[in-house]
């Protein structure tokens, strides 16, 4: 990571930096993991680098596990990302539900489909980040800046433009609950 990056990362105010990465505890010990929004920082650092990625291929399938019952139903996507300059390509894959947990246990997820697609795409460009890039990242990103997460730990969403799943009030960018009247 280029010396300007590390400074500016340095420098910037601790929310900015919980929104690139998280700790989570496996197995006892703290594992630093970047985020979506990270991600997306290095992402756009390769393409200001000459190396922009573009995504030239992508599926996806309703699958109903059993046909009279939705709650088997589920978004299998996969996306297909290239390297512009090296041409290297990944593949990114996911799921998610065709329902979703709502208060009273049942409900159409309408974000499903995004979800499944948005999640593949973010397998696949993760695939494409160099890991010494992520490694400098996440040691750029003091350990004392870092938002702690525990299984099942609740926290608030602090993006600027919160993009929250109406039904869970979780916020698909930061994972963040949703604290909007």
């Amino acid at each position: 990571m280029e010396k300007a990056d590390e400074d500016q990362i340095l420098a910037a105010d601790k929310a900015l930096k919980q929104a690139m990465v998280y700790s989570l505890s496996v197995g006892g010990k703290d594992v630093k993991q970047i985020t979506y929004i990270g991600l997306k920082f290095l992402t756009l650092k390769m393409s200001q680098a000459g190396q922009p990625l573009e995504v030239f291929d992508e599926k996806v399938e309703l699958v109903k596990h059993d046909d009279t019952d939705t709650s088997t139903w589920i978004w299998y996507a996969s996306i297909k990302v290239r390297n512009q300059k090296t041409k290297h390509e990944s593949v990114g894959i996911s799921e998610a539900p065709y329902m979703a947990k709502t208060k009273d246990g049942t409900g159409y997820d309408q974000f499903g489909r995004t979800k499944a697609l948005s999640k593949a795409e973010r397998n696949a460009w993760r695939k494409q980040i160099p890991e010494l890039e992520i490694m400098s990242l996440l040691k750029v990103v003091e350990a004392k800046d870092v938002k702690e997460l525990h299984k099942g730990e609740k926290f608030a969403c602090k993006c600027v433009k919160p993009n929250c799943d109406k039904n869970s009030r979780t916020c698909n960018t930061c994972g963040g609950q949703d604290t909007r009247a």
